[in-house]
């Protein structure tokens, strides 16, 4: 039995761990045509173990879900040295994580974006400067089977701490137990809304690229804070042709492509629209995002979320404590305005569509962006509209219109 068998109970996360405990390399992860990673079985060398079923999410029928909050601790944090949270997606606290695991003397995995390739990576990081790449959002999916490899292999003899996606941190969860080390190490996931597909991002970058004649992507944030925490801006650095040093280009203020179609909820993997693990604490130790909602929306640096979810994630949390302002939340405070515990619903016809557009060379970025538009109903429109323009507005009108949104909304 492999990771093809029929009998599987949900789609693909593209987590990849089957090809990194694979005893025999029979797995690869490739991009299929939709911009989403999937393993290949090459069933010649397949020994039918079955270590790839054993931590695979799609077999499992026993999802630990949380039950009960009241066992987890919810806390807004940030960190005091203003840099760290200038420099960082929200608060800071992923990076001061990886900070005090590095000189606990553990191995920090993460996601770098890889300027070759246009693509983000995982990275295995033996020292803070290494960890300095995992800074910022990556909103697509990561190629990381290459650094999991390196778990597997060292697992035993060395400690890991990882950063990840819930289905990835599950999958290594899972492999761990198995191998009963999982209490050496220590697993730290995210708030996750979904992954898209990497077609999206290819014909983004395309596009950019050829808007400001260049060919070759530096560096890629996905959530600059350069008009505050709360905006998202995709900010890209390029090199340009005749021109000295790379220049930064700054998505628009509404209306960016990206986005439009990433938050249509239209172009993600197929397992994101009902996924069970960003609706469960079980499989982590901490789990970060942005404390979005109304208790800390007129702060525009940034604040983190930090759901503590075992004794091994308390005392990491506890002894950053000296680096960090925190205050005790509530999940109540936290969890409407993250994507815990929702189903996404989608016109099927539409999703094969935009998918199918973005696959394919001939068919412009805008294109695939207006035929989503159009599909709209005119209340989504209306408020598309709405939106668009508070977003024109300056960040102290935009915190009080979206505490006014809070309060009513509540």
């Amino acid at each position: 039995m492999n990771i093809n068998d029929l009998s599987q109970l949900r789609p693909c996360t593209s987590c990849q761990m089957c090809g990194a405990v694979c005893p025999v390399a029979a797995i690869t992860i490739q991009l299929n045509e939709n911009g989403f990673y999937r393993p290949v079985v090459d069933d010649r060398k397949c020994i039918d173990c079955g270590l790839c079923v054993k931590s695979c999410y799609k077999f499992d029928d026993e999802i630990k879900i949380t039950s009960d909050l009241g066992t987890k601790e919810i806390y807004a944090a940030w960190a005091k040295d203003n840099k760290t949270v200038e420099s960082t997606t929200s608060g800071g606290i992923a990076d001061l994580l990886a900070r005090e695991l590095i000189a606990q003397g553990y191995k920090c995995i993460g996601v770098i974006y890889d300027s070759e390739k246009n693509c983000a990576v995982g990275s295995v990081a033996t020292s803070y400067d290494d960890t300095l790449q995992f800074r910022g959002s990556k909103y697509i999916q990561s190629l990381s089977v290459d650094a999991f490899k390196t778990l597997v292999k060292e697992h035993k003899n060395e400690k890991y701490a990882v950063f990840g996606l819930p289905c990835q941190i599950y999958a290594i969860n899972q492999f761990l137990t198995l191998r009963k080390s999982r209490g050496k190490h220590i697993l730290i996931d995210l708030y996750c809304h979904g992954c898209p597909s990497l077609n999206l991002w290819n014909k983004y970058v395309e596009k950019l690229l050829t808007k400001v004649n260049s060919k070759k992507v530096i560096s890629a944030n996905f959530r600059s804070k350069i008009r505050g925490w709360g905006n998202f801006y995709v900010v890209v650095v390029v090199v340009v042709e005749g021109v000295k040093y790379p220049i930064e280009v700054i998505s628009k203020r509404i209306n960016d492509p990206f986005y439009t179609l990433f938050f249509s909820d239209l172009v993600l993997n197929d397992s994101c629209y009902d996924c069970s693990l960003r609706s469960t604490l079980e499989y982590t130790d901490i789990r970060l995002g942005d404390f979005w909602g109304k208790s800390y929306v007129t702060n525009h640096k940034g604040v983190s979320g930090v759901t503590v979810c075992s004794p091994a994630g308390k005392e990491l949390f506890e002894s950053i404590s000296m680096n960090i302002d925190s205050e005790p939340q509530t999940f109540d405070n936290f969890l409407p305005y993250q994507s815990y515990g929702k189903s996404y619903q989608y016109n099927t016809a539409l999703r094969e569509r935009l998918l199918r557009d973005l696959s394919n060379p001939t068919i412009t970025l805008d294109t695939t962006v207006a035929t989503y538009l159009s599909s709209l109903p005119l209340s989504s429109k209306i408020k598309k509209t709405l939106k668009n323009l508070v977003c024109l507005l300056p960040n102290g009108i935009i915190a009080s219109v979206k505490s006014l949104f809070y309060s009513i909304k509540k």
